[in-house]
């Protein structure tokens, strides 16, 4: 594992025979390998070539071997002094969080603001109708944050049709948190207003634009470049590269847990364009100021231990240094 990571070729039975602290042939580990493939957890790429971990390797690896290494003072004190400088607003901070945390992990770093009730449940869903074909969808926060976009529709659409529109989503979406409400958008809910509207495509993009566009506010990504640096198909990065910029798509996967630290390898991130990806993820809570996440995401054979152990550090200091902004302004 610790090889394949460091190196991203294939692992043979010679390299690991030199490794090894007592003395072992090559055909005695080649036995183990094969029953480690009959296992799952190793995949042999090439006929004559060694062998990489598989995703249920990794799975096993990061659930049972790999233990977030301790970081030695060098780090903990360029993180602390990274983040404990004067900051006029509370995205200062996390926006420096994920400048950071992607230069020291090498990969690209996600790190959202809080959420609380305020700032993250859809209050309000309205449809204006400005003329026949010419629509505005609308929604309010909980803290009366107004977005609009106004759109165009195929269909004549009367009054009558946008009250009954109207209704239904706020019958059925009010109240949620606008992960929750992007959730309920991916799994085709918005299906159900063709009994109003058959054009229900350009109202599904209209409120994914006023979603995205109140999550953007308190999302940062940084070290985007990062993905091609690596020893990796730099075909499969420039996808990657892109999802980034979909911030609805990254909140409902880092939303999949609210464990202080989670590990999501490749196809558990249900995401053609994640398949050969991880993503560590950690919650950082802030008490009646609401619950924030920041995460890292690299190929499947990254560094697991040095990882967690960075992405467990910088979720407990930017807990730390966010509670101390909000007592300062409390006092």
């Amino acid at each position: 594992m610790d090889d394949y990571s460091e190196t991203g070729d294939p692992v043979g039975s010679k390299v690991l025979a030199k490794k090894l602290p007592i003395s072992v042939s090559s055909a005695t580990i080649r036995n183990e390998m094969v029953v480690l493939s009959n296992l799952h957890l190793i995949d042999q790429v090439h006929t004559s070539s060694g062998r990489i971990p598989s995703n249920q390797g990794y799975r096993y690896y990061v659930d049972n071997l790999a233990k977030p290494l301790p970081l030695d003072s060098k780090y903990r004190d360029y993180i602390s002094n990274s983040l404990s400088g004067s900051f006029r607003q509370i995205d200062d901070i996390v926006r420096q969080s994920a400048k950071i945390l992607s230069q020291v992990t090498d990969y690209a770093a996600m790190t959202f603001s809080p959420e609380n009730s305020s700032n993250d449940i859809i209050n309000h869903f309205q449809l204006v109708r400005l003329n026949d074909h010419h629509l505005m969808a609308v929604i309010v926060m909980e803290n009366e944050q107004v977005e609009s976009q106004s759109f165009l529709v195929k269909q004549t659409v009367t009054v009558n049709q946008i009250e009954m529109t109207t209704n239904f989503l706020n019958q059925h979406l009010s109240g949620l948190t606008t992960s929750q409400t992007m959730i309920r958008i991916q799994s085709g809910f918005f299906d159900n207003l063709k009994r109003y509207i058959k054009d229900t495509t350009s109202i599904l993009n209209a409120f994914r634009y006023l979603i995205q566009k109140v999550v953007s506010d308190r999302y940062f990504v940084s070290g985007r470049l990062n993905l091609f640096n690596q020893k990796h198909d730099l075909e499969n990065a420039k996808p990657l590269y892109s999802f980034l910029n979909e911030n609805s798509r990254l909140t409902e996967i880092l939303n999949h847990s609210s464990q202080p630290i989670s590990v999501q390898i490749g196809p558990e991130l249900q995401d053609d364009v994640l398949k050969d990806y991880s993503l560590i993820a950690g919650t950082y809570d802030v008490g009646i100021h609401g619950i924030g996440r920041i995460a890292v995401i690299g190929p499947t054979r990254m560094e697991y231990p040095k990882v967690l152990g960075l992405v467990d550090a910088f979720r407990v200091e930017m807990q730390e240094q966010i509670k101390n902004y909000y007592h300062s302004y409390d006092q």
